[in-house]
């Protein structure tokens, strides 16, 4: 069998011997086991053993939430989840429903196993038929305003990302908006379509070029927020001890008194400003660090920047003492 939509056999027309066993792997890990097959990492992993598949047998992926993804259709090259063919009976770059393939597919929703051979039939041909002529009906694609990732919003997207972008996923993709580099499993989802006012039944093919992933602090600003939250999604992460949301703004060149209200979310630096500057500190660390070491971390192309040490100012609070006995700048809060 092989990949091409033109070249796929209807399984009912074959002789019934030639009908292979199918083993259902439906994944919990259900965003790990997209960004496998999407990057088409060895990640991608079967159940093992006696149990599992044998070489010879067709594997059918289900990623996702019900009614679920097919990611990939694959026929067993050895046996125990040891490797795969190399020619894939189904890809990525074309997302199938599962719960089309055959009335009565939600009995297996979250289970791995075999599937009788009659169902087994079915479900060859039904996505024989997905890969031909598109979806039979169409997908919710969920609520992405919700803090959770919606599971079936987030598969489509990567497992399409070879229909909209032309190219493999890779581990790092960009933001939709900013344009930066960030690990997948970090990116949410976000139906742009929904948005745009494009409510009700979609095609498969229609939602998946409507959805787009960002980067967290981008996703947040296509929704509404209290600031406060804005303002920790927003603010760095710390690249002494990777702590993000809980950094504070350094304030340089402002006297305090105990008259004055301090804001809570800065610490005040003192009067005199050190040259360089850091402009934000880590209250679980204690790091200091300029937004220059923010940018050069992000970007992933020059080491980790340590802490950058800074002088005490005048009455700029107590100094405190590290483990390792140098002096330590704590701001005043």
């Amino acid at each position: 069998m092989t990949s091409e939509p033109d070249m796929l056999p209807n399984v009912s027309s074959l002789p019934a011997w030639l009908v292979p066993s199918v083993y259902l792997n439906w994944s919990e890990d259900w965003l790990g086991e997209a960004v496998a097959i999407a990057s088409r990492s060895h990640e991608h992993r079967l159940p093992g053993g006696a149990d599992g598949p044998q070489r010879g047998d067709v594997v059918v992926t289900v990623v996702g939430s019900e009614p679920g993804i097919v990611a990939a259709v694959e026929l067993m090259g050895a046996s125990q989840g040891e490797d795969w063919v190399s020619d894939e009976v189904f890809g990525p770059d074309k997302p199938v429903v599962w719960d089309d393939l055959f009335n009565g597919a939600a009995a297996y929703a979250r289970s791995s196993g075999w599937l009788p051979q009659e169902h087994a039939r079915l479900v060859l041909d039904g996505i024989a038929h997905q890969y031909k002529h598109g979806a039979t009906g169409t997908l919710d694609a969920g609520n992405c305003e919700t803090d959770e990732l919606s599971p079936n919003l987030h598969v489509l997207r990567l497992l399409g990302h070879k229909q909209v972008a032309g190219a493999d996923l890779r581990r790092e993709e960009r933001c939709a908006t900013c344009e930066r580099f960030v690990d997948v499993m970090q990116l949410h989802p976000h139906d742009d379509g929904a948005h745009a006012g494009e409510t009700g039944e979609r095609p498969l093919a229609e939602l998946i070029q409507q959805t787009f992933l960002l980067c967290v602090p981008c996703h947040a600003l296509l929704h509404p927020h209290a600031v406060q939250s804005q303002r920790a999604l927003m603010r760095p992460s710390c690249p002494s001890c990777g702590q993000r949301g809980a950094t504070k703004r350094i304030v340089w060149g402002q006297e305090t008194n105990d008259s004055m209200k301090l804001e809570p979310d800065v610490v005040y630096g003192g009067f005199d400003t050190p040259v360089p500057t850091p402009d934000w500190y880590c209250p679980e660390c204690h790091a200091n660090f300029s937004a220059g070491a923010v940018a050069q971390r992000t970007l992933g192309d020059l080491p980790e920047p340590g802490p950058v040490p800074v002088p005490v100012p005048v009455g700029a609070g107590p100094v405190g003492t590290p483990p390792d006995g140098e002096d330590l700048w704590v701001p005043e809060v």
